[in-house]
């Protein structure tokens, strides 16, 4: 972005911010128009404007000009909810939901013009639909509580566990691991045959230095799941020290999922360089260098083992 258009969309930022629609659409009309695609000018246009038809004549020239421009479909579809054309409204969300499927506010904004129109169920869905997508999106949050406090409905499980298992993960990956094992818990109240959340579970643990319910619960998950590679992969880093021959089980299994998985390799080699199985540990290190021939860790050990124990 150059230095003018820079200068401009912040003078139109601090416009709108200061909800100056007169000032803002003056620097549309005279600076921002010079610096933006016509279905960029249309839209701020629409955006300024205070008359909905207007509006609409703004947000279609936009669409005229640019037919994938998701963010002009969502403003319509505000516009023809508000002036009541519901099902115009759900059309143009639909068809910003077809261009990004992971809108999280077209969902939430065609939910709550299915509460409108009086479909009650097709609201909670899409609500749930926003809120599994960003479970942080207040307005969903807010629009769903208050749809489940006039109408009598019932959220279902899968929701349930679905919001608290993407709470969970967020939390742990950020390192709140007691918070994010506190949100994992009560998802498994609603699905208790997740694999997913015993797996992040089994990884709040391992951080958290529990060993025995780290191995626990990445055992439950390997039971639920027999696939889950990371699964066998991690109980396998969790177990080296202590159990280096069932870690090198786990490992193999690893590998015998996931033929590419180079650390998998590496930790299998590692073993069996411990285990005085030197010949077999080169045979890995060898896969490895050859998916990737830059693989230096593998090179030093290669060495290491063909220098000390077998010349």
């Amino acid at each position: 972005m150059n230095n003018d258009k820079s200068k401009a969309m912040r003078r139109l930022s601090n416009a709108l911010n200061a909800n100056d629609m007169e000032s803002a659409k003056k620097i549309i009309e005279t600076d921002v128009k010079r610096h933006l695609p016509k279905y960029e000018y249309y839209f701020y246009l629409g955006l300024v404007s205070e008359d909905n038809n207007e509006k609409l004549r703004y947000y279609g020239k936009s669409l005229e000009a640019n037919p994938d421009f998701s963010d002009a479909y969502i403003n319509r579809g505000l516009v023809k909810n508000e002036l009541q054309d519901y099902e115009g409204s759900i059309e143009d969300y639909d068809k910003a939901l077809k261009l990004d499927p992971k809108c999280s506010l077209a969902y939430n904004n065609r939910g709550y013009t299915k509460y409108k129109k009086g479909d009650y169920e097709g609201a909670l869905a899409d609500y749930n639909k926003a809120i599994l997508l960003n479970p942080k999106l207040n307005i969903a949050l807010d629009n769903k509580a208050k749809l489940l406090d006039e109408v009598c409905l019932k959220d279902d499980d899968e929701f349930s566990a679905k919001f608290y298992l993407s709470n969970g993960i967020q939390e742990i990956n950020k390192g709140n691991f007691l918070e994010g094992l506190k949100n994992i818990d009560e998802s498994l109240k609603h699905n208790d045959k997740s694999d997913v959340a015993y797996f992040y579970k089994a990884i709040a643990y391992h951080n958290l230095n529990n060993t025995d319910l780290a191995y626990e619960n990445y055992t439950k998950t390997i039971e639920l799941n027999k696939n889950m590679v990371d699964a066998y992969y991690n109980r396998g880093q969790l177990i080296l020290k202590d159990n280096p021959k069932q870690a090198l089980d786990d490992f193999v299994s690893a590998v015998a999922l996931d033929s590419k998985f180079i650390d998998a390799y590496f930790a299998i080699a590692a073993v069996q360089k411990n285990l005085g199985q030197y010949e077999d540990a080169i045979k890995n290190l060898d896969k490895i260098i050859e998916m990737e021939p830059m693989a230096v860790n593998a090179k030093a050990l290669k060495k290491l083992i063909l220098t000390k124990y077998l010349k």
